[in-house]
């Protein structure tokens, strides 16, 4: 068999895997025997990329981050739905609305199908030729965004479809599930981020992100329901058009029934109300859509919203409390939240003793006061939220609720005077000193993506600025040279003093250790730490790859080029002497404005050279990406990270670094021990974890895969290695143990040692590949 026609068989065999794992919840092979097919899959197309096609498995995932989302234009309308509502006049609602359609189309036996409402992010997929091309979101209903590359993360969206016609474009909703969305928030808190709301949030916020690893990396999942443009044919009914889309291998809602009148529509309304608690996913209502598919254009849509379909929306789960008190949290960024503590009540499968209240309009708006009886409701949000004010049982004491006043002018943690935003309805602590801002940079610095300082988390962070222990997280590595200092964390009291709980000695010594390796982590690892506006985990890594130090990104040439670049490009837009609004009144003012706008056009010219030129930049292959350029970061980060340094926030930070001696710095560019070559870490090593040795084999100038293929060069393994030392093996990819990796890294030329203490572990799992 040539590899050609063994490709062809792989992609066959792993999509009809997908078909049973992902969308028909029965898999009939191991998790192991798929990871088999799958890097087999992958190691051919590296062998033979004329080969490789959009529509393979392996190419869900992209490598560049997006720089923005082209627009799309819907060739078929994807409008809103009206509402109707689950009041004490539901029932009637849905009546008059099912008469009103009989009127628009009189003599005929109408039936309608009634389905879930999911709490989604609504999307338009298009196929040609069976292949996925397209993806976008709404928008407005005529245009929405091109998020073709992160719905291409999502497991169970077919890459490509059989027997499907030359053109489809199907609509469903993504969203994530209610287990995976817990599981999402308790990781991001673990690592000392703020959680989603709640999953349709996360949903949307995930289909917008820049970086298609990213986006994998949630829990997404999707429903389709419907159809926008079709080459030929296509169902005539809704309940066979949910069956075809099933057959075509689409996940499709969990819920459909058929009814022929107002009565059954009100009853599967019911039904469907009594069994979503099970469904595994928000729904927030039921759509009631006309079967007859042919109908629906007799019956007709307003300007934003068809005739022929309602959405009924179900009254959210709700409980009557008391409010005790309202207090005032301090963010990370100084942003006060106020929160309404509760008398605890049982609702939807938890008790609830606090409600978010949002912000001081919110409180004004809803007229909340202490002592008043609320009525709350857990809707998908986290913290529940106060719907409205029992104004039959406020008791004659209660007084309106200041925010300001309530809190004394004062921030109530620092005692600092607080400010309105003006442009948000949010009060905010201006100071930088406040200990809640302090606690919570101490937690970010700490990550295992920052520095990685053992054993601190938010209590302990929490009484390290409590205790007065840490005022700045960089007070951290002042103490750290002192013999005391290990003693003061020993016996930190993370308890109260009626029930102590230390620290310990133990915990003391990891935690110095960590901030001594701290001091030598790499630059991306630092300007990840240091909680610069805009720079997160990969913007750190890009502008660590351009630069050599922190001082070289805080007066960064390139990042300035950025910035006017994007200036230069809005010039050239506004002065355009094709763009409506410039329109000459005389042949001289349209000369001038061409000469400007021509000077403006080389200027541009000229700084995207010179980024190219840098390596900050690289020619987009995109059509709708203006100019073609696309530079490393944008204009938005840039702005940000030159304006934080040049601060005076920012330049005590830099000072005090220079004063304790931290350094950290990129891996000079050039030829490296290991350039180019790519390395796999699998189990535990025995005195590196895996994160301080991807820094190493970054920094020597090598590449840290997440699986195993015939692209990988070696495969580094360590006690309870996985599958991925399996399939080295298999492969025969050279195996190394961390001391052979180690003088890879020193360039000692190359070795094939394998690691003596492997043991077997499970394998990642087909729901586990990206």
């Amino acid at each position: 068999m040539s590899p050609a026609q063994r490709i062809v068989q792989l992609r066959s065999e792993i999509l009809e895997h997908d078909q049973r794992y992902y969308i028909d919840a029965a898999p009939v092979i191991s998790d192991r025997a798929y990871d088999a097919l799958f890097l087999e899959l992958r190691e051919l197309e590296g062998l033979h990329p004329e080969l490789a096609t959009p529509d393979s498995p392996t190419q869900r995932v992209g490598g560049k981050l997006l720089e923005g989302f082209g627009q799309v234009v819907h060739r078929v309308p994807m409008l809103s739905l009206d509402n109707l509502y689950a009041d004490k006049d539901g029932p009637v609602a849905v009546s008059k609305w099912i008469q009103s359609v009989e009127k628009l189309l009189p003599g005929k036996a109408l039936e309608w199908l009634v389905e879930p409402k999911v709490d989604g992010v609504a999307v338009s997929l298009r196929y040609e030729d069976g292949v996925f091309i397209l993806g976008a979101t709404r928008g407005d209903g005529e245009r929405g965004d091109d998020i073709t590359q992160n719905l291409r993360t999502i497991r169970s969206l077919p890459l490509s479809i059989k027997n499907a016609p030359q053109f489809l474009e199907v609509r469903g909703e993504v969203y994530i599930p209610l287990e995976a969305f817990e599981r999402c928030c308790d990781e991001m808190r673990a690592a000392g981020e703020e959680a989603f709301a709640n999953p349709r949030n996360a949903a949307a916020g995930s289909l917008k992100l820049l970086d298609p690893k990213m986006v994998a990396k949630r829990p997404l999942e999707l429903f389709l329901y419907g159809l926008g443009e079709v080459s030929e044919g296509g169902p005539s009914l809704q309940e066979e058009l949910i069956q075809w889309l099933a057959k075509l291998g689409f996940r499709t809602p969990p819920f459909c029934r058929l009814c022929w009148s107002a009565e059954e529509v009100v009853d599967a309304i019911k039904a469907l109300d009594a069994l979503r608690d099970g469904f595994g996913f928000e729904t927030d209502g039921a759509v009631i859509k006309l079967n007859q598919i042919e109908w629906r254009e007799i019956a007709g849509s307003t300007t934003r919203a068809p005739r022929w379909a309602r959405a009924y929306k179900f009254v959210p789960e709700q409980a009557e409390t008391l409010v005790r008190n309202i207090t005032i949290q301090v963010g990370r960024t100084g942003a006060l939240t106020p929160v309404a503590e509760l008398e605890p009540v049982f609702l939807r499968g938890s008790t609830i003793s606090r409600a978010t209240l949002h912000n001081e309009d919110e409180i004004r708006e809803k007229d909340i006061r202490i002592g008043d009886t609320v009525i709350i409701q857990k809707a998908g949000e986290v913290i529940p939220a106060v719907v409205e004010v029992v104004l039959s049982r406020r008791p004659e004491t209660a007084k309106p609720f200041d925010f300001a006043a309530h809190i004394g002018h004062q921030c109530p943690t620092c005692g600092g005077v607080i400010n309105r935003d003006p442009e948000f309805a949010v009060w905010l602590c201006p100071n930088i000193h406040c200990p809640a801002q302090r606690t919570r940079r101490l937690e970010y610095m700490a990550k295992r993506t920052a520095l990685d300082l053992e054993g601190l988390g938010g209590i302990v962070a929490d009484k390290l600025v409590d205790r007065g222990v840490v005022a700045d997280p960089l007070d951290l590595f002042e103490l750290e040279g002192e013999g005391k200092f290990q003693l003061t964390l020993a016996s930190l009291n993370l308890g109260t003093d009626g029930e102590p709980r230390v620290f310990g000695a133990k915990n003391a010594a990891k935690l110095v250790e960590s901030l001594r390796r701290a001091r030598n982590l790499p630059l991306a690892r630092w300007l990840h730490a240091l909680a610069i506006p805009e720079v997160g985990e990969t913007i750190a890594y890009d502008l660590a790859s351009a630069h050599r130090d922190i001082p070289g990104v805080a007066s960064s040439e390139l990042l300035k080029m950025v910035v006017r670049r994007e200036e230069l490009r809005q010039l050239a837009e506004a002065r355009n002497p094709k763009g409506r609004k410039n329109k000459s009144s005389s042949q001289e003012e349209a000369l001038n404005l061409s000469e400007a706008h021509g000077a403006i056009v080389r200027e541009l010219d000229a700084v995207e050279s010179k980024l190219l030129a840098s390596g900050f930049a690289e020619k987009s292959k995109r059509k709708d990406s203006g100019s073609g350029v696309v530079c490393t970061v944008g204009p938005v980060v840039a702005k940000a990270v030159l304006g934080y340094f040049a601060s005076e926030e920012g330049l005590r930070l830099l000072q005090r670094l220079y004063r304790l001696g931290i350094h950290p710095t990129s891996a000079e560019k050039g030829v490296k021990p290991v350039s180019g070559k790519t390395f796999v870490l699998t189990g535990s090593l025995p005195t590196l974890s895996r994160t301080e040795a991807a820094d190493k084999i970054r920094a020597a100038g090598g590449n840290v895969g997440s699986s195993v293929s015939g692209k990988t060069d070696y495969v580094v393994a360590g006690t309870e290695a996985g599958s991925k030392l399996e399939t080295a093996l298999e492969l025969g990819i050279r195996v190394i143990d961390e001391g052979c990796l180690l003088e890879l890294l020193k360039g000692g030329g190359e070795v094939s040692k394998v690691s003596e203490e492997v043991q077997e572990m499970p394998s990642a799992g087909q729901g586990e590949l990206f």
